[in-house]
């Protein structure tokens, strides 16, 4: 392990304590906490050379996750206020819909912010009422298998043409095919240009317990590591943050079984008094 690694790796020992507790408080994930699932193909486009090599990995069935990322889902007001928009993308081996990842299996996560710096001034820039309308960075640096040092981000082909709350326009747009991302990759530096990799399709939203949903930047089955200091951050904390949203989970499911409980036990005294 590089020791820049093993530094990163010791702060987010840390710091998950806070994303535990504020998960468990949140009874979410502390930061996205509500978004829509979608089960997705995706379509190699580069053929040959370093590039070609990753698309041909990466293509095959996904998992798109669109969430918001500071607040609960509670009205389509909500798409109103100041917010950044992420996309979590599982590509799978398998056409299976389900929770878990397989070996093989490869997060990346993204954000509607060109850098973590910058998520301020992202806050009120992000296009929020059209997830598809929005380009999507990867962040931080990884080191891909056969490419080296890379960045990621993600380009929605095109913004939906649809009125509605930005979840019925992405189903709308996806249902006619046109929810479509591009992924693309460039090597580490400012110069470097972005060259496409695959093109992702959204097909349709699924139903899955997002509770037990965990996109991990470590799940690296395809080849693209999380390289450096604040990416090794991550490891802990999200470990941290899965196990705050998991008991939070189960803490209220007890108390709405609680509730329940006294509810029926007044109601039988109820029709015994009668």
């Amino acid at each position: 392990m590089r020791f820049l690694d093993a530094i990163g790796r010791a702060i987010g020992g840390v710091l998950s304590p806070i994303a535990w507790q504020g998960s468990l408080l949140r009874g979410a994930r502390l930061f996205h906490p509500d978004g829509v699932v979608y089960c997705a193909g995706v379509k190699p486009l580069a053929v040959e050379g370093e590039v070609g090599a990753l698309a041909q990995r990466l293509g095959g069935p996904a998992l798109v996750r669109l969430s918001g990322g500071i607040w609960r889902w509670r009205s389509d007001k909500v798409e109103r206020r100041p917010d950044v928009l992420g996309i979590a993308v599982r590509f799978r081996d398998s056409q299976e819909v389900t929770p878990a990842a397989s070996a093989g299996d490869q997060d990346l996560i993204f954000l509607s912010a060109r850098r973590l710096w910058l998520l301020p001034i992202a806050v009120f820039t992000t296009k929020t009422r059209d997830f598809l309308d929005n380009h999507y960075y990867a962040q931080l640096p990884f080191d891909v298998e056969g490419f080296g040092r890379a960045e990621f981000r993600l380009i929605p082909l095109r913004p939906s043409t649809v009125k509605g709350s930005r979840l019925e326009r992405l189903e709308r747009s996806a249902a006619v095919g046109l929810a479509l991302l591009r992924l693309e990759v460039r090597r580490r530096g400012a110069r470097a240009r972005w060259m496409p990799v695959a093109d992702i399709e959204l097909y349709e939203p699924v139903d899955i317990d997002q509770n037990t949903l965990r996109f991990n930047p470590f799940q690296a089955g395809k080849g693209i590591v999380p390289t450096g200091l604040l990416q090794s951050t991550r490891l802990w904390t999200y470990w941290g943050s899965y196990l705050g949203r998991v008991l939070g989970a189960r803490l209220r499911a007890r108390r709405a079984s609680a509730r329940a409980a006294r509810a029926a036990r007044r109601a039988r005294r109820r029709g015994q008094e009668e």
